[in-house]
């Protein structure tokens, strides 16, 4: 009996190994995701079509598109407070929604979905969802699932993050923690996210799965259905959904994130800290040589990186001591993402966000509660609050240095112990930054590249075989004079070897 046993979990697991891995990117993208946070569903059909698939964006990430709690000051927050199931938030219905799905993958976008399954909805007394369900968080009733009191956890707060069994079993903040273990909470959680396959969409990022036990994770993954191959041209019958998890580990032991990297991808948060000490200078750029596991990261086959996400963007001590970047100090911001962009590890999230004032405050709206359109002016920028950084023009020409540097190792790294740096990618790229504000950058540098006049794909671009940009001078030996300086607008400069002038 146990060798049968044992023979169907080695059958069993080499399956789900291979089942969330494959992102499904469209070949010739950049591997690149955006995460266009509370956007309406209209506008992000438009963006696909317009604006994402042009520019080589591999795929969108959507803020949770179920039924959510209507908070008082209508905060983002509501996203994360589940009421049921229905697809009927804030970014419009169930026909807007697939009408946007449709979109996206008729331009050769992916859609992944942000999905909250840890928890439902807190708040006293009877609350009211955004399509017009009815929950008792106190008496944990949420019918409309229907979920009861005997779907969750037992009441208890997380308090020891180091403490495994409390991180997944108790509650964070008011929130509701329903019990992953039980079957009938699974089914009701896959039949949602076979609903959104059936309509087109390509994987799900699970928020706040550290709060959640791996094997329950798995279980559930194993009911999921095979990606609709009619809707998602490309996709081969037969294919998983891609899955990648919100992962929050800095080594506290009550989760982590290597539990999660068997069953799909993982959000590697340490590195949007690690950039941040580089660009306000608690760190050296030298500390990003060893990008990788030899700094404790997942492999980068398995990674989502990023700068930034909206709650770390709104961490409350980011006016007077900042420990996250943000678009609120472009220069760091534009640096930030050169590197992560220009480097080889991970799969790059670029957050596309909106102003705020105060960290609790809601995406631009008409007053009533109706997210604004978003609103692009004639130099293809977004206004009327929305920021918009994957519009920037350093991020549309990075997707096209990242296209074709793609698998190829970074090599010849330099630094002179200041924030200044520069290094290649394979013989096709090069990439020089200078991250102090107050010391140019002036050097004979290595490009591994051919000798020839290039231009900076960052300042400009080749149009009748001359750069509208920076030039820059190859020799025979693959070697150039770089210079920036302290006080560019972008400080770095990136070649590419398509980016001949002559």
């Amino acid at each position: 009996m146990r060798e049968v046993l044992l023979g169907t979990l080695l059958a069993l697991i080499p399956s789900l190994l291979v089942a969330q891995f494959n992102s499904y990117f469209p070949e010739g993208s950049s591997g690149t995701i955006v995460h266009l946070f509370e956007w309406p569903f209209e506008d992000v059909a438009t963006e696909c079509s317009l604006y994402l698939a042009p520019n080589g964006f591999s795929a969108v990430q959507v803020s949770p598109i179920n039924e959510v709690r209507i908070m008082p000051e209508r905060s983002w927050r509501e996203r994360y407070e589940p009421v049921s199931y229905r697809i009927a938030g804030r970014s419009g219905d169930e026909s807007q929604f697939r009408a946007m799905v449709q979109a996206c993958n008729k331009a050769g976008v992916r859609v992944y979905v942000e999905v909250v399954l840890n928890n439902m909805a807190g708040g006293s007394g009877t609350i009211k969802g955004t399509g017009g369900a009815v929950a008792n968080p106190e008496k944990r009733e949420y019918p409309d699932v229907p979920f009861s009191a005997g779907d969750f956890n037992e009441a208890c707060t997380v308090l020891d993050e180091s403490d495994p069994h409390e991180v997944r079993n108790c509650q964070v903040e008011d929130l509701p923690d329903l019990n992953q273990g039980l079957a009938r909470v699974r089914q009701r959680m896959s039949d949602f996210m076979n609903k959104l396959i059936r309509m087109g969409v390509a994987g799900f990022y699970v928020h706040a799965a550290k709060n959640i036990w791996p094997h329950d994770l798995g279980a559930l993954y194993g009911k999921l259905e095979n990606l609709s191959s009619s809707s998602i041209p490309g996709v081969p019958e037969g294919s998983r959904p891609f899955i990648y998890h919100d992962i929050a580990d800095f080594g506290e032991g009550g989760s982590r994130k290597n539990e999660y990297t068997l069953m799909g991808f993982a959000t590697e948060y340490r590195f949007a800290y690690d950039i941040a000490d580089v660009m306000f200078k608690r760190k050296p750029f030298h500390y990003m040589v060893n990008l990788g596991t030899r700094l404790g990261y997942i492999p980068r086959e398995r990674s989502i990186v990023f700068i930034n996400t909206p709650a770390l963007q709104r961490l409350p001590d980011m006016v007077d001591a900042p420990v996250i970047v943000t678009f609120k100090n472009q220069r760091n911001y534009k640096i930030a993402m050169v590197f992560m962009m220009a480097h080889r590890y991970g799969t790059p999230r670029i957050m596309s966000s909106y102003q705020f004032t105060d960290i609790d405050e809601g995406p631009p709206n008409d007053g009533r509660g109706k997210i604004s359109k978003v609103i692009v002016d004639d130099q293809d920028q977004c206004t009327g609050g929305w920021i918009c950084e994957h519009r920037w023009t350093v991020v549309q020409q990075l997707l096209k240095f990242r296209k074709a540097v793609s698998g190829q190792p970074v090599i010849t790294w330099v630094d002179n112990g200041q924030n200044q740096i520069a290094f290649c990618r394979g013989k096709v790229g090069f990439v020089a930054i200078n991250a102090e504000i107050a010391l140019s950058l002036k050097a004979n540098l290595f490009t591994c590249l051919k000798e020839g006049m290039y231009c900076d794909m960052i300042s400009g671009m080749v149009k009748d075989k001359a750069c509208t940009g920076v030039t820059v001078n190859v020799d025979a030996g693959g070697r150039a004079e770089i210079y920036i300086s302290s006080a560019a607008e972008e400080p770095f400069i990136v070649l590419l070897a398509s980016e001949k002038a002559r």
